[in-house]
């Protein structure tokens, strides 16, 4: 059935151009219009064919942002949640239940309509499958908002609040909260479920809202709530920042791209390897990996100019996917015994660390100087072809081959926690045996 959901609250006025409201909003009222989402890898291919902005731009605007809700931070707000309410309906001096920080929420508007009697008209006669934004109208700082029951405003922060509010809810609706083996009355001899739903349906939460901002701009709120003003998983950070081209962090933009092009291309030996999002099957973050990539795209780095050529429209990053690709199979050549079988037998696992954090780290910085050797013998690395870079590169690597060993088996110095460190002084390593710095 259609219906409104009106909110009422005030304009703030911050450091965007952008409206932002905020609000007090009932649980019974935001559970009818909150959507859950989740950023999730997928396979898309930047460098499968010739890089086109609108081709990235549509497929970023079809992704969301969020991180996936951890079922073990949702079950303590759970209990939390009952403890709270039990204590309200005892009357014990220490019911100070409360969310005091924001929920964040993205609410789709629409400037289609003129009066909120257009809108409401409007809005009445949709079907099941229909939606039109929110309408809303000022008086100086006053906020009045109108949107329909739809599941359609998304969660920019506080996503596990609202997950065990409603989870907890639904379990009262079906007389079903259990806490671990225990049964509601059994835990707690005052409450019932009716008691439960009463309390949070009556629950209000602190809102801000942000008003036709698009899934990039929300994108870009999490990140910086969830990453300048608190701890988040930085895999998710360059996932976010790295999906769309920004004319201040387009190294992060091509980094992001090209680890994506090599963990899906059926032409790169690392396929597989990363951990997007930084969880999953791989041998190394996505974080670490962007970030390795990224010192070579900085102004010291081999590739420092061609952010400034992408976002001019040349075409200078498209040695990057061939040169990596090149770079990754002369690796796996020269230092086969070391590189991870396609499969193991049950009770192996891959224990050499080339590969592995602190391999790949050293491995990509060697990388500048390797470069600045190639073009040192004449050779013009932009416009070779991969083949001839990798039989270039191997020339290069073959005589450490026997040192492989030493650098990357599990009883090497260089093996454990991939520090930064430990992947430095693998890098000055290699770097003296290869010629290129003096040893110490």
């Amino acid at each position: 059935m259609n219906k409104t959901i009106n909110i009422k609250g005030f304009m703030v006025n911050q450091l965007t151009y952008k409206p932002i409201a905020t609000s007090s909003i009932k649980f019974s009222d935001l559970k009818q219009i909150v959507k859950f989402t989740a950023r999730e890898p997928n396979d898309f291919d930047p460098f499968k064919t010739s890089f086109k902005l609108d081709d990235i731009i549509a497929k970023t605007n079809e992704e969301y942002f969020q991180r996936l809700t951890n079922d073990e931070r949702v079950k303590k707000i759970y209990i939390y949640l009952l403890d709270e309410i039990n204590n309200k309906v005892t009357q014990k001096k220490s019911a100070l239940g409360s969310f005091p920080t924001s929920i964040i929420l993205a609410v789709d508007v629409t400037d289609q309509f003129e009066t909120i009697d257009q809108y409401e008209a409007e809005i009445m006669s949709l079907t099941k499958d229909d939606y039109i934004g929110a309408f809303y109208s000022l008086d100086e700082k006053l906020i009045s908002l109108k949107m329909l029951n739809r599941k359609n405003t998304l969660i920019v922060d506080g996503q596990h609040r609202l997950a065990a509010m409603i989870k907890l809810y639904e379990d009262a609706v079906n007389s079903n909260i259990k806490i671990e083996r225990q049964n509601l009355s059994d835990k707690y001899n005052n409450l019932n479920h009716q008691i439960v739903k009463n309390n949070l349906n009556d629950f209000e939460l602190n809102c801000t809202l942000l008003l036709g901002f698009d899934i990039w701009e929300q994108g870009k709120v999490f990140v910086d709530v969830n990453f300048n003003q608190k701890p988040v998983n930085k895999s998710l950070y360059y996932d976010i920042f790295g999906s769309f081209p920004d004319p201040d962090k387009n190294d992060i933009f091509l980094s992001h791209m090209l680890a994506k092009h090599l963990n899906t291309s059926p032409k790169s030996e690392i396929k597989g390897f990363i951990k997007m999002l930084g969880r999953g099957s791989g041998y190394f973050s996505q974080a670490f990996f962007v970030e390795a990539i990224n010192d070579h795209l900085k102004p010291k780095g081999i590739w420092a100019d061609i952010p400034m050529d992408f976002i001019n429209g040349g075409k200078k990053h498209e040695e990057l996917s061939r040169f990596f690709r090149a770079y990754f199979k002369s690796i796996k050549s020269v230092f086969i015994d070391f590189w991870p079988r396609e499969s193991y037998e049950r009770g192996d696992k891959y224990d050499s660390v080339l590969v592995k954090t602190t391999g790949m780290g050293a491995m990509i910085k060697l990388i500048n100087p390797l470069c600045r050797q190639l073009i040192k013998d004449g050779k013009n690395i932009n416009e070779m072809n991969e083949v001839d870079l990798e039989v270039e590169i191997t020339k290069i690597l073959i005589p450490i081959q026997g040192n492989g060993s030493e650098y990357f088996s599990k009883e090497s110095k260089f093996s454990g926690a991939g520090s930064l460190g430990l992947q430095n002084k693998l890098y000055e390593k290699i770097g003296q045996d290869i010629g290129w710095f003096k040893k110490k």
